[in-house]
C-alpha cells in the first residue's frame, strides 16, 4: 500500500495531507495561502467601476492558484511520493483542478469530495473520506 496525499482547497487556500494507508490518520504536510482572489477585487474595486473586470480578475487569480497545486500534486507523482490522490475542494475549484490536470494525475486521482474543508482540522477532515476509503 502506498503513500495517500489528499489536497483540501479553495480559490485561497490549500492543506496536502498524507496517509500511510486507508486506515492511517491524515497528517498535515503543506499549506499554501494564495491571497491574489482576495486582493484582486478589493484593487479592482478602488479602480474600476466595471464589476466584470472584478470577477474576470478573481477568477485569473483562482485559475494560477489551481496551476500552483496542480504543478506540486505533478511533481509529488513523478517522484513517486504519493500512489493516490484525494481531492477536496469546493465546487467551482474543484473544477479548475481538474480542468489544470494531466491525464497521468487525473489516473491517481481516487476520489473527490466537492466541498470547502479549509477551516477545518485533520480529525474532521478524515470523516469525509471514510466512504471513500
Amino acid at each position: 500500500m502506498g503513500m495517500i496525499w489528499v489536497l483540501v482547497a479553495d480559490k485561497s487556500r490549500a492543506k496536502l495531507f498524507k496517509m500511510k494507508g486507508r486506515a492511517a490518520e491524515l497528517t498535515p504536510d503543506r499549506e499554501w495561502q494564495h491571497p491574489g482572489v482576495r486582493t484582486a477585487g478589493a484593487v479592482e474595486n478602488e479602480t474600476s467601476e466595471n464589476t466584470s473586470d472584478i470577477v474576470e480578475s478573481k477568477n485569473h487569480e483562482a485559475e494560477l492558484f489551481a496551476q500552483e497545486l496542480i504543478s506540486e500534486m505533478e511533481k509529488g507523482a513523478a517522484s513517486g511520493c504519493f500512489t493516490r490522490l484525494y481531492l477536496i475542494a469546493s465546487p467551482e475549484f474543484l473544477g479548475l483542478l481538474r480542468k489544470k490536470m494531466g491525464a497521468s494525475l487525473q489516473d491517481m486521482v481516487e476520489d473527490e469530495v466537492a466541498k470547502n474543508l479549509t477551516a477545518m482540522d485533520a480529525s474532521e477532515i478524515r470523516k469525509y473520506l471514510s466512504g471513500a476509503l
